[in-house]
């Protein structure tokens, strides 16, 4: 199955947490336009709130420099308002105006821009890290060379390009010191690296995205940067192309939805807000790069009267299911607009447990524009049947765009860099052969990270050395970029504690499941951080404990947990986040969490993401537990989505619309899925709670999954690539 990154849905509701006033000097934080907002950060902060208030402390001589600070933290996610150090953040903003200082354009960049543009310290949702002061003592000489800012812009992205190629990872983002030391990463990880770089030395720059492709598979993003006051576009870390001219621009002129990004609450921009979230403007930038129109929804209850509060989505066809891109409220009369790129989407809503589906099409030069759309909720709406996506349009635009990778008179300069970029990881490939294969595979994969590793091999006691050994060959390359030989070491021996503790209480299992469900911390698509030995003072078998009482001890900490907001930017919180601050901003952080604190305990676990709950080995089975429910561990009837996934699962045997004996046989997230309609009238690709074989004569598959609300989506695409769906609803 292809690795698709999981973004946080594109589902956006108005949340004004901050504006941009003005500070005067010494200004106390209760009068602050941010004070509210600041107020609710620190108290979430856990343990890490006096390091965010010395932060803001420190500013007090500076009126301008506090406003910043007072900007930042109030538009912090949750996973870096507990983590982040007072230090690493002062060192962030002193380096952002120290730029504002050292650059022709610093001072020549509005105060609102250098706010939201310059001075934010992550791009996405990648690990927040101390980037800044590096690449600023790194650019600075680079750039003071330039004759102009685009002529900086072009220098910086070179730059990039000498630093890292492009070849699709982990879901997860590496930050860019982790791209860095890989020596590639996927389009959104260029992306964080040149945004960050641009920023270093005090370009305006952004992240911009096409959620889905309606023409292909996956997505791209790419980067924006101001110059001279206006925003353009290039291709990130690749300087094949200049500013507003790069392989994406043809398929960018069929996008149905181009995003932008701004860190805090943008109050005005160019272009349409599509929501405001915690901590992050959302723009609607499609009007850049192709053709729009806006279209009106009405939305109608069951009674035939406005249904407001209602979230509507737009979802495009991608990976043979509706991927949701985008959503917006109705208003107190049931109405909302967007502005939509051309093709098709599906526009669907729920309320009361009923629920509408439609689909929207606009082909310019064919429409004048995109029809008003009304949806009528009803509890007997099943979004089933065959429905034909077109998006082609005779578009002359299209035709200037540059191939792929074209490259051209510059292809022997380019080679010439690429070939220094990777001969750095020719060195560590030649010194890791020393150690076994598999050993030497790991910490080749570490990149620049791999004098860490060989740290660790070289100084762990002899106890644990097995151990690390086992736990370094099965880590995944994202760790090996970032991991320290300490938390290494002590990775294996508090897992062997843990282990010893647990065998005690009368908790046994083998060294497969040891290495698998203790040993490793990584537990799904999360930031790592190291989490052990904070989780293993609190859980394990000590004073008489046992495997009952400590999952006990764990449940009671998930049910305690309060919720936080968290907006599209940052990472999850972590489990030792979790642990300080008694806070989570979503389901998946509570279930990692109590993984985690289970694992640190010795006791084996592992978190289905799909169904929502962990499963625990109690030494002859896996049990279930419930992170929000936990006095039903245990109980695998505990609910309708339990009882299913425990039960009997359903096969279907099916040949799929289109599809013939004797042609090519239909493939997984390529030709069809298994989707799940959600409660909200989305749909969400089933990749694990699944299971399938295909007889390639008959071009037949059988496919068994839980029961529930599963859809067959299906489609057969033309020669335009216009996919024509089936759905099938699974009885």
């Amino acid at each position: 199955m292809p690795a698709i990154k999981r973004y946080l849905p594109v589902l956006f509701i108005i949340f004004l947490v901050c504006s941009n006033g003005c500070s005067t000097r010494n200004q106390p934080v209760s009068i602050s336009p941010y004070a509210s907002a600041i107020e609710q950060i620190l108290a979430t902060s856990g343990n890490n709130s006096p390091q965010l208030q010395d932060f803001m402390d420190s500013y007090d001589d500076s009126p301008e420099k506090r406003q910043a600070a007072q900007f930042l933290v109030a538009n912090l996610p949750p996973a870096d308002r507990v983590s982040l150090s007072a230090e690493s953040l002062k060192e962030n903003l002193d380096f952002a105006f120290l730029t504002r200082k050292s650059t022709p354009w610093g001072t020549h960049v509005s105060w609102t821009d250098f706010l939201h543009y310059v001075l934010p310290h992550r791009v996405s949702q990648e690990q927040a890290a101390n980037w800044r002061k590096k690449f600023y003592n790194e650019l600075l000489p680079i750039v003071s060379e330039c004759g102009s800012m685009e002529e900086a812009v072009l220098a910086v992205n070179l730059w990039c390009f000498s630093k890292t190629g492009f070849e699709s990872t982990q879901r997860w983002d590496q930050n860019p010191l982790m791209t860095i030391n890989r020596g590639w990463g996927r389009c959104e990880e260029a992306v964080i690296l040149t945004v960050s770089a641009l920023r270093a030395v005090g370009i305006p720059a952004r992240q911009a995205m096409v959620p889905a492709w309606q023409h292909s598979n996956d997505n791209h993003t790419w980067t924006e940067v101001m110059v001279d006051g206006k925003w353009h576009y290039i291709e990130s870390a690749n300087p094949d192309y200049g500013l507003d001219h790069a392989w994406f621009s043809g398929s960018a002129r069929k996008a149905p939805l181009v995003l932008s990004y701004a860190y805090g609450q943008l109050l005005h921009a160019d272009d349409p807000v599509l929501g405001r979230s915690f901590g992050c403007t959302l723009i609607n930038t499609t009007q850049r790069y192709a053709p729009v129109s806006r279209t009106e929804i009405t939305v109608l209850d069951q009674n035939g009267k406005p249904a407001p509060d209602t979230k509507i989505y737009f979802s495009v066809f991608n990976y043979a299911s509706f991927r949701p891109v985008a959503a917006v409220l109705t208003d107190s009369e049931g109405k909302a607009s967007i502005q939509l790129g051309p093709g098709s989407v599906l526009v669907s809503a729920a309320k009361d447990n009923s629920s509408a589906y439609v689909g929207s099409v606009w082909i310019p030069g064919k429409h004048k524009s995109r029809q008003e759309i009304l949806l009528r909720l009803s509890a007997e709406n099943i979004p089933e049947g065959r429905i034909f996506f077109p998006f082609t349009y005779k578009d002359t635009l299209a035709l200037n765009a540059p191939p792929k990778n074209s490259e051209g008179t510059k292809k022997d300069k380019f080679n010439t860099i690429k070939k220094a970029r990777l001969d750095k990881f020719k060195g560590i490939k030649s010194a890791a052969e020393i150690y076994p294969e598999e050993l030497s595979s790991a910490i080749t994969e570490a990149g620049l990270n791999a004098p860490q590793i060989m740290l660790a091999l070289n100084t762990c006691p002899k106890a644990y050395l097995g151990t690390l050994e086992n736990n370094i060959r099965k880590m995944d390359t994202a760790d090996l970029l970032q991991v320290n030989y300490t938390d290494l070491i002590s990775n294996a021996e508090l897992a062997e504690s843990a282990r010893k503790q647990a065998e005690r209480a009368g908790l046994v299992y083998d060294n497969n499941i040891f290495e698998d469900f203790v040993l490793n911390q990584r537990i799904m698509y999360e930031q790592l951080r190291y989490w052990r030995a904070d989780l293993f003072q609190i859980f394990n078998f000590n004073d008489g404990k046992n495997l009952r009482k400590t999952i006990q001890r764990i449940g009671a900490v998930t049910k305690s947990l309060a919720k936080t907001v968290r907006g599209p930017l940052g990472c999850s919180i972590d489990p030792s986040g979790v642990l300080k601050s008694k806070t989570v901003s979503t389901d998946s952080e509570t279930a990692v969490f109590a993984t985690a604190a289970m694992r640190s305990a010795g006791i084996p676990a592992r978190y289905l993401d799909e169904q929502g709950w962990v499963e625990f080995y109690n030494g002859k089975t896996w049990e279930p537990f419930y992170p929000q429910s936990p006095d039903q561990t245990g109980n695998r009837n505990a609910t309708a989505a339990s009882k299913a996934y425990y039960g009997p699962w359903k096969t279907v045997k099916f040949r799929l619309p289109g599809f013939n004996q004797g042609d090519e046989a239909a493939r997984y997230f390529k030709d069809f899925t298994i989707s799940k309609l959600n409660e909200n009238s989305f749909f969400t690709i089933v990749e694990k709670t699944v299971r399938g074989k295909v007889n390639e004569a008959e071009n037949t598959w059988e496919i068994a999954v839980p029961t529930g609300n599963n859809f067959l989506i299906s489609a057969k695409r033309n020669k335009n690539n216009e996919p024509n769906i089936s759905i099938i609803k699974i009885k």
